[in-house]
C-alpha cells in the first residue's frame, strides 16, 4: 500500500478492537465517506495485497480494493470469523460450500492446519479461477481441495444463474435475493451425500454454507450426513424458504440451532429467523 490513506486505514485495521470497528461501520454516514475516501485512493482493478488484519492477516490476495476492502481490512463476516476460531479444531475436515475466491477456505485451512483437510466448494468458473490462484500463492494446494460444482439435492447438471457480476449468482431453483439475473450458465451439480457414501471422500466435520438461498436444495442432499457424520454447520440463510428447509432439515437430524453470535444463543423458533439469518447448528443427540 503506498497511498498513505491506505495505509492508515490498514494499521487501524490491526489496531482497532473489534467492538470499534462494528460502530464505525454501524454510523452509517461515518461509514459511507470513510468508504468513499477509501476508494478515491484505492488503485482500479484487481490489485495484490497482504490481508491487513484478522484471521487470515499476512496472507496474500488478489483484489480488487474498491468492492472487497472488507476482506483486505479483515473485516468480513466477523461473527463468522469469531465462530471458526471457537468451533473447527485442528485435524478436522471441513467443507465450505460457496468458496467464492477463498476467503473462508483459505481460514478454515489455518483452523484445521496441516493435519486436516478442506473442501471448497464453488460453482463460477471466474471465482474458481480466484480461488486456484489464492490457493497457489499462499502454498496451501495440498491442505485445500477444489470442487467445480454447485452443491444440490443431487448429482446433475445444474442451471447457475449469473448476478451482476462474474462473482455472483446462485442455482436455479433457489429462493433467496430476486436479483436481475444476466443469464445462466450449465455447471456440474453434486449432493454431498454422493460426494462422501458414493464416491469417497472423507465426511465433513464442520461445513460453511453460504449459496444466496440454495440452502433448499443443498441441506435434503445431506441428509446422511447430518444423521451418521454429524458435522457443526456454519450457514447463512436468505429468504424464508431458506429458513423453513433449514429450521426443518436440521431439527429433524437432531441438531439445535443457534444464533451466531457470542454464546451462541439458541433459535427459539423458525420465527426467530430473519429475512437473513447467520446460524450454527451444532450437533445434538443422534436419530435413528
Amino acid at each position: 500500500m503506498t497511498h498513505p490513506l491506505l495505509s492508515l486505514a490498514a494499521l487501524a485495521a490491526r489496531l482497532l478492537p473489534t467492538s470499534v470497528k462494528k460502530a464505525l461501520y454501524g454510523f452509517r454516514p461515518l461509514a459511507q465517506a470513510i468508504r468513499v475516501s477509501l476508494n478515491r485512493a484505492a488503485p482500479a482493478g484487481l490489485t495484490p495485497v497482504r490481508v491487513a488484519a484478522g484471521s487470515l492477516q499476512g496472507i496474500e490476495l488478489v483484489l480488487n480494493l474498491q468492492e472487497e476492502k472488507d476482506y483486505w481490512l479483515g473485516t468480513y463476516e466477523p461473527g463468522l470469523m469469531a465462530a471458526i476460531a471457537d468451533l473447527v479444531q485442528p485435524a478436522m475436515v471441513a467443507y465450505d460450500v460457496g468458496a467464492n475466491i477463498g476467503y473462508i477456505s483459505l481460514m478454515l485451512a489455518r483452523a484445521v492446519g496441516e493435519s486436516g483437510q478442506v473442501f471448497a466448494f464453488e460453482a463460477l468458473p471466474a471465482n474458481l479461477e480466484r480461488l486456484q490462484n489464492h490457493l497457489e500463492r499462499n502454498g496451501v494446494t495440498a491442505r485445500i481441495k477444489t470442487i467445480h460444482a454447485a452443491v444440490v439435492e443431487s448429482t446433475r447438471p445444474v442451471q447457475f444463474l449469473l448476478g451482476p457480476s462474474d462473482g455472483m449468482g446462485k442455482a436455479e431453483g433457489s429462493p433467496g435475493r430476486q436479483a436481475a439475473y444476466s443469464g445462466s450458465i450449465q455447471v456440474p451439480g453434486l449432493c454431498l451425500d454422493d460426494f462422501v457414501y458414493a464416491q469417497g471422500n472423507p465426511a465433513p466435520q464442520v461445513v460453511k454454507m453460504d449459496i444466496e438461498g440454495g440452502e433448499v436444495l443443498a441441506l435434503p442432499g445431506m441428509r446422511r450426513i447430518l444423521r451418521q457424520a454429524r458435522p457443526i454447520l456454519l450457514l447463512e440463510i436468505h429468504g424464508p424458504e431458506a429458513a423453513q428447509v433449514a429450521w426443518e432439515e436440521l431439527t429433524a437430524a437432531g441438531y439445535r440451532l443457534c444464533h451466531m453470535s457470542k454464546g451462541y444463543p439458541p433459535i427459539a423458533s423458525l420465527a426467530a429467523l430473519d429475512w437473513k439469518a447467520y446460524i450454527v447448528a451444532l450437533r445434538a443427540e443422534p436419530i435413528d
